[in-house]
């Protein structure tokens, strides 16, 4: 089985003042900068999309959920799970950082090494996705050209992996949280590329494959997730037939052993989460607990949400999947 972890993510210009406040994070890089009301936009040897069209996307989709980042920008009250700021003064933006050479991405991975500790394995990965996002929630790196050609060329179009990435990794920022589980993060990031684009195209392992040599799988027609159709279409018709994820299940998936329908059933389940103003407020009571130490577990789910156990929210989630408003 080939398993690839591709995670696969209208301008207002301020003056030099704020662009001075914005933490630099990686030294020796000369860059081309633009800043959004909400984002710090910088650019070497390549354009600023896809950050230029769809940040502000991607902070409208979060803030409507997570109404308490307006301050963690605008006052600077975003900390880093370390408690560490991340502008010398308010307002605080984050970071895109995009690189158009293969040279620039493996300079800065080298630095991400140095600052993190990554061993030779999670490089790999990077490198494979051509993006990451910084673990401490501040910013995100995209390599737009092929990251083993020392100069640019071979560019790839990374608007659904920044969309994704971008959303979870502000997710993570307004829980103060490193270490969240999977399937709370990876849906968020599917849940929000679904409101923008209608579709989820950020895959964890490649499904084409995972389909054509997984001899255990049986494909129905309308029933496969794939990049050029809606999966909500596709999962309706797997719920009513019986072909489900468990709460449990989902609970526990890791890339390693992520199966497309488990990738599915991670978004179909955080839209259940934020379906609905009563649920948008248990949703943000998880990322309190979060921000106050606590691990979201499917416990902690359970009871916020106020499920006695499992087999009952699976109820009503597998109903809302079935409803028109699964969509």
């Amino acid at each position: 089985m080939s398993k690839l972890p591709i995670v696969t993510l209208c301008l207002l210009l301020f003056s030099s003042a704020f662009v001075s406040a914005q933490h630099e994070h990686f030294a020796g890089f000369k860059w081309r900068v633009k800043q959004s009301d909400h984002f710090t936009l910088r650019a070497k040897s390549t354009n600023h999309d896809p950050a230029r069209r769809y940040a502000e996307k991607v902070w409208d989709e979060c803030v409507r959920v997570m109404p308490g980042l307006t301050d963690d920008f605008a006052k600077n009250e975003f900390r880093t799970p370390g408690g560490l700021e991340g502008s010398d003064t308010a307002p605080y933006r984050y970071t895109v950082y995009l690189v158009g050479t293969g040279n620039d991405y493996t300079n800065i991975l080298n630095e991400e090494q140095k600052r993190s500790g990554w061993d030779v394995n999670r490089l790999r990965t990077c490198r494979v996705a051509r993006n990451y996002a910084d673990p401490q929630n501040r910013f995100y790196v995209l390599c737009k050209a092929d990251p083993e050609r020392t100069a640019g060329g071979g560019e790839r179009d990374l608007t659904p992996a920044f969309v994704h990435g971008c959303a979870t990794s502000i997710l993570k920022g307004r829980s103060l949280s490193g270490n969240m589980p999977f399937w709370f993060t990876a849906g968020w990031g599917y849940y929000v590329e679904h409101r923008i684009f209608r579709l989820c195209r950020v895959y964890y392992l490649d499904f084409e494959n995972y389909y054509k040599n997984n001899d255990n799988v049986e494909i129905k027609k309308g029933a496969v997730l794939g990049p050029g159709d809606a999966w909500t279409n596709a999962l309706k018709k797997m719920c009513k037939k019986g072909i489900r994820e468990t709460l449990d299940k989902i609970s526990k998936v890791s890339i390693l052993s992520l199966t497309p329908n488990q990738s599915g059933y991670m978004f179909a389940l955080t839209y259940f989460l934020v379906s609905t103003d009563e649920r948008i407020e248990n949703y943000r009571k998880l990322i309190a607990e979060s921000r106050g130490g606590a691990k979201v577990t499917k416990e902690l789910l359970l009871e916020v949400y106020g499920y006695e156990n499992d087999a009952a929210l699976e109820a009503d989630w597998y109903e809302f999947m079935e409803s028109r408003d699964f969509r």
